[in-house]
This record gives C-alpha cells, sequence and structure tokens, in this order.
C-alpha cells in the first residue's frame, strides 16, 4: 500500500498543501514552506501505537505575525493506494474492506479524513473519519477501529535530521527471539559508533549488522521457516520478492572484504532506523513509511554517497527533505518535488506521470541532475548560449548591485543540452525562466523556439525573451562602446582602420572567449554602472523581478 496524496488546510506553518507522493520523494523548498508541518502532521496521524492522535490548541494554522488570526477549523486527508488492482484482496488488509474505494484507474483507494474545529472556549473537537471518491462520509460505525489497523499498517518512522550514527536509547530495542544480539551489546554498539569507530572489529560490525538484517526482515516478512519462506516467496507479490532480494543485497554487503566503511554507515543507519521506531513492536504486517529529514547533515559527500546508496536498498516508501545539491545529484529528477510557499497555499511542483522522453530525460539528468544540481533550488534560470554569457552576465549582474545567487537567480548555458527540454522541465518543476539569444541565424532560431512554447504571446515573450541586436556577445559589446578592449587585447591600434570582425577575431585568438568577456566585465566595473548596455540592465530588473515572484 502506498501513501499516495497528503491534503492538507490550515494545520500548524501551512495554509493550503496537496501533495502527490511516489514511492521513493525528496522534497525540497526555501525555508518556510512547511517541512516542518507536513512531516508533523504524518508522524503524529500515523505514529505506531495504541492512541489515535487528537488535535491541540496549537495545530491550527494563523496568518504570519497575526496569532489572533488563528483559523477555527483544519483538515486534514491521507490517500491511501493499492500497490497494484486487486492487492486490497490480500489477508492484511480485509479488516479494511469496509474503507476501500474503486478508482476509475482500477486502483482501489483509501480517503482517511482528520478534521480539527477550535472552539471559542479553546477547546478542541477531532473528527475523523473516511470518504468516498466524492468525499462524502462513508457510512463506518468502527471508525476508530479502521483508524487504528490502518495506522498499523502504515506506521510512520520518523529518522530526525538522519544523524546515522547516533546513539540508540536504553530500553529501545524489542526482544525478538530470532536476534542473537541483545540490548546492551547494540547499545555498546551504537556509543561505539559515536564515539570510537574505528575500535571496532569487523566481527563486532558483521554480529550487529546481522542482528539488524533480522530486525528489517522482521519489518517485512512474517516469521517462518526457511522450507515455508521460500514456499511463501514464490507466492509473493513482485514487491515484496524484491524485499527479499534487497536483504540480500545488505547480507553481501556485510560479508564484503574491505567494506568496513559501507559497514559502519549501514548499522549506524539500522541504529536510527531501531531508535525511530522506539519501543512500540510493529506489526508483523507493518510496511513503515519512512521519514527523513535532511540526511546530508554531519556527513562528508562521500559518506552521504555510500549512506544514500545503502537507504534506497530499503524496499520502503519514503519521503525526503534535503538542502543538498550532492544529494540531489543521486537523485532522479522524477523523486524531486519542489515546494513554494505562494500567499494562498503551498505548491507542489514536479514531473508527475509520464515524465520526460528519454532523449530529454537523457540531457536534464546530464545537464542539471549530474553538473548543476543546486541549480534546482533556484527560482529563475537566465538561460545563455555557452560560456561567454555566463562569465559576462554574472559580473555585470554583480556590477549592477544585483547578487544572483542571494535572489534565486542561476545563469545556464543551454547550446550543449538544448534549448526545449531545459523550458520544459523548468515548467514542470515551476522554476521561472528567461532566455538570452545572439542575433545570429542560430540565435533566431532560439528564439524562434522561445516564441512557438509561449504560442506567440507578446506580453510573454517580454518577460521571457531577450535578443541581442548583434550576431553575438563580442559584436553586441563592441557596439555598445568597448571597442578600446578588443583593441587592445587584439594588440592592434585603435586608430588602425580594421573591419571589427577581424579585430574581435584577433582578440579571442590572443585570449580566449572567456577571458574576453572577463576583461570587458572588468573595464565595465572601472568606468561604473551606466557603461553597461541598456538592454542588459532591463534585462536584470526583469529576471529578478520574474525570481522575487517565486520567494517566500
Amino acid at each position: 500500500m502506498l501513501l499516495e496524496r497528503v491534503d492538507i488546510v490550515g494545520f500548524r506553518g501551512i495554509n493550503r498543501l496537496s501533495l502527490m507522493l511516489e514511492q521513493n520523494n525528496v522534497l525540497i523548498g526555501e525555508n518556510a514552506w512547511g517541512k516542518s508541518s507536513l512531516l508533523d502532521a504524518l508522524t503524529l496521524i500515523l505514529a505506531p501505537g495504541s492512541e489515535l492522535y487528537h488535535f491541540v490548541h496549537d495545530d491550527f494554522w494563523f496568518p504570519a505575525g497575526d496569532v489572533q488570526g488563528r483559523e477555527h477549523h483544519l483538515h486534514i486527508i491521507l490517500t491511501f493506494r493499492e500497490a497494484f488492482p486487486g492487492r486490497h484482496h490480500a489477508r492484511r488488509f480485509r479488516p479494511l474492506s469496509p474503507c476501500w474505494v474503486p478508482g476509475e484507474d482500477g486502483y482501489q483507494r483509501i480517503f482517511y479524513r482528520l478534521e480539527g474545529e477550535l472552539a471559542e472556549d479553546d477547546s478542541v473537537l477531532t473528527l475523523r473519519g473516511f470518504l468516498d471518491a466524492g468525499g462524502n462520509p462513508l457510512a463506518i460505525t468502527e471508525i476508530d477501529e479502521m483508524a487504528r489497523h490502518l495506522v498499523r499498517l502504515m506506521p510512520v518512522l520518523r529518522l530526525r535530521d538522519a544523524r546515522f550514527m547516533r546513539r540508540i536509547r536504553n530500553g529501545t530495542v524489542p526482544n525478538f527471539p530470532d536476534v542473537e544480539v541483545t540490548a546492551r551489546q547494540l547499545d555498546f554498539l551504537a556509543r561505539e559508533l559515536v564515539d570510537r569507530p574505528q575500535n571496532l572489529s569487523d566481527g563486532q560490525l558483521r554480529q550487529g549488522l546481522s542482528a539488524m538484517a533480522q530486525l528489517l526482515e522482521h519489518y517485512f516478512a512474517e516469521h517462518s521457516s526457511v522450507e515455508t519462506r521460500h514456499r511463501l516467496i514464490r507466492r509473493r507479490s513482485r514487491n515484496e520478492q524484491q524485499s527479499w532480494r534487497y536483504l540480500d543485497v545488505i547480507n553481501r554487503m556485510i560479508d564484503r572484504p574491505g567494506g568496513r566503511t559501507h559497514r559502519v554507515i549501514l548499522l549506524g543507519l539500522f541504529s536510527t532506523l531501531l531508535q525511530a521506531k522506539g519501543t512500540v513492536k510493529l506489526d508483523k504486517d507493518a510496511r513503515p513509511l519512512l521519514l527523513i529529514e535532511d540526511p546530508e547533515t554531519r556527513l562528508h559527500p562521500i559518506m552521504l554517497s555510500v549512506a544514500w546508496h545503502l537507504l534506497n536498498l530499503l524496499p520502503l516508501q519514503q519521503v525526503t527533505t534535503t538542502n543538498s545539491g550532492e544529494l540531489l545529484s543521486l537523485t532522479p529528477v522524477e523523486h524531486v518535488c519542489r515546494l513554494v510557499r505562494e500567499s494562498s497555499r503551498v505548491a507542489a511542483w514536479r514531473l508527475g506521470p509520464g515524465g520526460l522522453s528519454a532523449e530529454d530525460g537523457r540531457r536534464i539528468a546530464f545537464h542539471i541532475r549530474f553538473n548543476r544540481p543546486s541549480s534546482l533550488f533556484a527560482r529563475c534560470w537566465l538561460l545563455v548560449e555557452g560560456e561567454t554569457e555566463t562569465w559576462v552576465i554574472n559580473e555585470l549582474a554583480r556590477q549592477c548591485g544585483h547578487h544572483f545567487d542571494a535572489e534565486g537567480v542561476k545563469v545556464i548555458e543551454f547550446a550543449q543540452s538544448g534549448l526545449k527540454p531545459l523550458i520544459k522541465f523548468a515548467r514542470r518543476m515551476g522554476i521561472e525562466w528567461h532566455v538570452l539569444v545572439d542575433g545570429d541565424e542560430a540565435g533566431k532560431k532560439y528564439a524562434a523556439t522561445v516564441r512557438s512554447l509561449l504560442n506567440n504571446d507578446r506580453e510573454q515573450e517580454r518577460d521571457h525573451l531577450t535578443a541581442l541586436p548583434a550576431l553575438d556577445m563580442e559584436h553586441f559589446m563592441y557596439r555598445q562602446g568597448f571597442a578600446d578592449v578588443y583593441y587592445r587585447v587584439a594588440q592592434i591600434a585603435e586608430n588602425a582602420p580594421v573591419n571589427p570582425r577581424r579585430v574581435i577575431v584577433k582578440a579571442i585568438h590572443r585570449s580566449s572567449k572567456p577571458d574576453l568577456a572577463i576583461e570587458v566585465a572588468m573595464e565595465a566595473g572601472r568606468r561604473g554602472t551606466e557603461s553597461i548596455p541598456l538592454l542588459l540592465r532591463k534585462m536584470f530588473s526583469r529576471v529578478l523581478w520574474l525570481a522575487r515572484g517565486r520567494a517566500d
């Protein structure tokens, strides 16, 4: 079963949010988009235990700086979907049979709603129920019992700050007969992982990991003999069989020669899972939902890569929050969801069904995910043709007093990847964009691409396209009063009757296009802001206007 969608209205720091989820989800966004409120909602509603959550006074949203404007109503709807059509008939889901609702796509879903009402005397009423596809309550009498069973099947384990080497507190390790390592030994291992990991022998690490693997196995499979287990595997779904393969990969990793670093991190990861679970004994049919907060905390990028790879071996639905470009470079863009706080809601942007074509996906993966992952955090992309424009535009913007990094603007060259895939991707991910093109034939084709994507809307074109009235940036800056720089670099006397194109080619030959761009930008810095072409200054203002429209 998969948590497919979360709808929140008026809960803590979220006024309104509708978030679609997949098996793996990496959430990114600026401060105050509601990360803590979202994770708190899932943690409180799906916390493993016998007590169902009841809202309190502080759960109700209020506008920033106006606590007296606190809302008096909130609701949260969690939509669960069976893993594949017909799966809801499985034994573990039978107690929930009155809650399943058929969908037009052939899948059955459960719509679980919690509502809160804040009275004038500050007392809070919590109502819960199950809905049909139209949002109407289902006629179910044992609502609390159904809710408890739902939580037993889909409990949340929250790995706060993902500090994988954190100590397990005393008493948090359950007593499973299959586990050979005692709670005291596991506690010792966890302390040593934090304080003196170099003192642990490979034998101790293997022993601890074997125990952790058995605990993990307990989460995904019923206890049974080896013979019965093999028989069950043949009958299980593809996803459950894959869980066993994941465990086999982990077991091979434990025994791999020279894999000490992997074993240390893997044991720390399992320890953190145990700590998140606490003293509650998970149901044998439970498939926990992992909430992972900022896994880059206190991990070197190399260690983050290892830990993230190991974490993704776990066959569990995961919701991860991060501010790390390193982690995004390890994550398929289909798993990334950008959350942006707007005036009336928190908007969620992701590629969604269908994603990108194979060719576009390859280009985005190389150009953005691998080489520029931090650009996924940007509010606006300024797309330019090549390296020359990247150098000169960033420097000239700085001389105008614009700090692109602080404003959330990222200058990205598009010639190598193609313009259309980048614009399509930016649109799908909620990133504003503006394109700067040359005046040559290639630039005219790029401009035509932009206009076609804007349906030839002239008003939209003003926001998204700037075309240089010259063959390229060199010819443009030459005409805009910087001819003397090109003559100097080309080592040609200024009063010499030489064709501008020849001067520019000679200057490039004696230097390079990027170095020449930097030289022109430095000269503009010496002359002052007024020397920077008006066309570029207007473009900077437009790009900043776009970016600020995406600010909190």
